[in-house]
């Protein structure tokens, strides 16, 4: 009797952690101001040895946070710390992962969050690189969910 408590108990705390994780990538509206346009330019660009890891925004599209890895190394882990320090920088704006890497994760009916659409290149120019956040409805006065109205 005490196995199968103590096996449920498990299976459940188990199942709570894993739900958690899945509230940290961003989802539903969410436009960037320049500001954060161009450190998420900065961040895709990296350098020789620093590559993109992860790039957290706030919800209002003000505050941000990214991390770099060392090239050539396997980066794990930071969810939770880029999230805390993001909401820190933002004044206590509530913050959620937008990228790994150089692929946009955060789903706001346009953007699928996986594949060659939502990926962005580090050779390509500014122009473009905002022309593909304009496209995934993070850039410009349009809303990038649909809504109709009667």
């Amino acid at each position: 009797m005490m196995k199968k408590l103590f096996s449920y108990l498990f299976i459940l705390i188990l199942c709570s952690s894993t739900a958690f994780a899945g509230t940290k990538w961003g989802k539903g509206e969410l436009k960037l101001s320049d500001f954060v346009v161009e450190k998420f330019i900065e961040y895709l660009r990296g350098n020789v040895s620093k590559t993109p890891y992860l790039f957290a925004v706030s919800k209002e599209g003000w505050g941000y946070q990214y991390y770099y890895c060392a090239s050539g190394s396997g980066c794990q882990g930071g969810d939770e710390l880029i999230l805390e320090e993001c909401s820190r920088a933002s004044k206590g704006d509530e913050c959620f992962l937008f990228a790994r890497k150089r692929t946009i994760k955060w789903k706001n009916g346009i953007n699928p969050g996986k594949g060659k659409v939502s990926k962005i290149s580090s050779k390509w120019s500014d122009a473009e690189i905002r022309a593909k956040l304009t496209e995934l409805g993070f850039l410009g006065g349009s809303s990038s969910l649909s809504t109709t109205t009667t």
